[in-house]
């Protein structure tokens, strides 16, 4: 079971370099046509690094503590509950789980461009979460 957590972890890690890698785009220089795309780019890069980030906290969770939860913010909650992050954490990962379910139901660019704001703030988050996971799973 546990190297099935292990592979999550690495996986996580992967699509989360992949996101802060695409920032090292400078886009100053690009037609705007070029910028938006790059930033949907970024913006599925989020979308996916956050869905894996909660599915790999729900089966840390499973196989560390025997709990089951069934939705993103469930995971996140039961992750606080059982002292793997501060509430201040805990504020930032459901901010970045509905700015996920927000750009995946509905894109707007004035939404899009709002969320792309936070994104620097939610890599930290999700490398610190990484570092948990990592500490923690033994």
């Amino acid at each position: 079971m546990e190297e099935i957590l292990v592979h999550k972890i690495e996986e996580l890690k992967s699509a989360i370099k992949n996101f802060e890698e695409s920032f090292e785009i400078d886009t100053s220089s690009f037609s705007e046509i070029v910028r938006d795309t790059i930033d949907s780019g970024r913006i599925q890069k989020f979308e996916f690094s956050t869905e894996l980030l909660w599915k790999t906290i729900k089966r840390f969770l499973f196989e560390r503590d025997g709990v089951e939860s069934v939705s993103p913010k469930a995971s996140v909650k039961s992750f606080l509950e059982n002292g793997y992050c501060s509430y201040e954490t805990y504020e930032s990962l459901l901010r970045m789980i509905d700015d996920r379910n927000s750009l995946s139901h509905i894109y707007k660019s004035k939404m899009a461009a709002e969320t792309v704001k936070h994104f620097k703030e939610y890599l930290k988050v999700m490398n610190d979460m990484v570092r948990v996971l990592e500490k923690n799973h033994n």
